[in-house]
């Protein structure tokens, strides 16, 4: 295996790392440009010599805010973590395999999921005051979930079904305020916002274990994310990550509201990143249907989502259903697939279906 050496430029270097063959040293490849190319060509940035590996086997470009590697119709393919890619958003300590070589994908300074998920307790002294301790909220979470640590929590997912034979075709994850308001652990943390980062991402990623473990086909997992959600770098990782890990089965869908798309749009990079790995986009909470309608984010969403609160004034106002069923006629004559977001208090099935609804997602009381 061949490949120029550089010098480490800092913090900011990101590089491979990876035992060579031949002597049995462990060698660091500085990834200094773009697209860097590893195969079996001389030509390449890093050359594998293995009859096994293709001239010009995957690469590593600049993804946003990150780094996206690719497979370049390799012979044999290529792995991240055990599990075959065609693309993949990489994070720091990913193990990239090609043929019988690994390759140790470091970014140091990445802020990474697996150092975010990692969260030291021990020899920490508690504050007194409960809204700003981080360890009265990671109690709280180990109470309500009934857990001793912190590898996963409860998505607390609800299931989209279809309203003709309430088929699981999908699941929600709420926001992460929405999903623990009813705890009473959590009520006396008020509105603090500590560790409320790492630990919505640990929701994402315990929302994409527990989607795998159902083994749901064909289908699709909503996040619904708000503005917060959409300046955190990890979210691009973590959804690159349940990308990988769903493979084709199933479809990662970001649902937010009309203003939040409207917002975001147009300027967001990290939306960016996350819509070129394939991730669609549902706009949800919709409880307006009269002019003026926001044609462009109807244009971009796969879904819609009508909210609880406008299904529940139908029963007292027939105007009301019948400016929702116009809607959704209008939404899906645009290639929309309308989802109703339903409580306890909302129409039967026959009503939703009479509308124009073909699935709803069925929220606890």
């Amino acid at each position: 295996m061949q490949t120029q050496m550089l010098p480490r430029t800092g913090n900011d270097s990101i590089f491979l790392e990876y035992l060579d063959h031949a002597t049995g040293k462990p060698m660091k490849a500085m990834i200094d440009e773009f697209p860097f190319i590893i195969g079996r060509n001389a030509t390449c940035n890093l050359t594998v010599e293995s009859g096994r590996v293709s001239r010009e086997h995957a690469e590593v470009v600049r993804h946003g805010t990150g780094y996206l590697l690719r497979d370049l119709h390799s012979t044999n393919g290529v792995y991240v973590n055990g599990e075959p890619i065609e693309e993949h958003v990489l994070v720091d300590g990913d193990t990239v395999s090609i043929a019988d070589f690994e390759f140790d994908f470091h970014c140091p300074s990445n802020e990474t999921t697996r150092q975010t998920v990692t969260l030291a307790m021990d020899g920490r002294t508690p504050s007194s005051d409960k809204k700003e301790d981080p360890f009265q909220l990671i109690h709280a979470l180990r109470t309500v979930n009934q857990w001793t640590g912190l590898s996963r929590i409860d998505a607390a997912l609800a299931p989209i079904e279809t309203l003709s034979d309430q088929q699981t075709i999908g699941y929600w994850c709420p926001l992460f305020r929405k999903a623990y308001q009813a705890h009473e652990e959590i009520k006396p943390l008020g509105d603090t916002v500590v560790l409320e980062k790492p630990l919505r991402m640990l929701q994402h990623v315990s929302a994409m274990f527990s989607v795998l473990e159902r083994q749901l086909e064909n289908g699709f997992l909503l996040l619904e994310v708000d503005q917060n959600d959409l300046q955190r770098v990890d979210l691009v990782e973590t959804v690159g990550w349940m990308r990988t890990k769903f493979g084709a089965g199933v479809q990662v869908v970001l649902g937010g509201s009309v203003e939040l798309w409207e917002t975001n749009l147009a300027e967001n990079a990290l939306l960016d990143d996350i819509r070129a790995m394939g991730v669609q986009l549902a706009a949800v909470g919709i409880d307006q249907f009269k002019p003026p309608i926001a044609a462009e984010v109807f244009k971009q969403a796969t879904y819609i989502g009508v909210s609880a609160s406008a299904l529940s004034g139908t029963s007292r106002s027939p105007a009301v259903a019948n400016n929702i069923q116009e809607f959704i006629t209008e939404v899906t004559a645009a290639g929309c697939k309308a989802l109703a977001q339903t409580s306890p208090n909302s129409p039967d099935s026959h009503a939703l279906m009479q509308m124009g609804f073909r699935a709803a997602v069925r929220f606890p009381s």
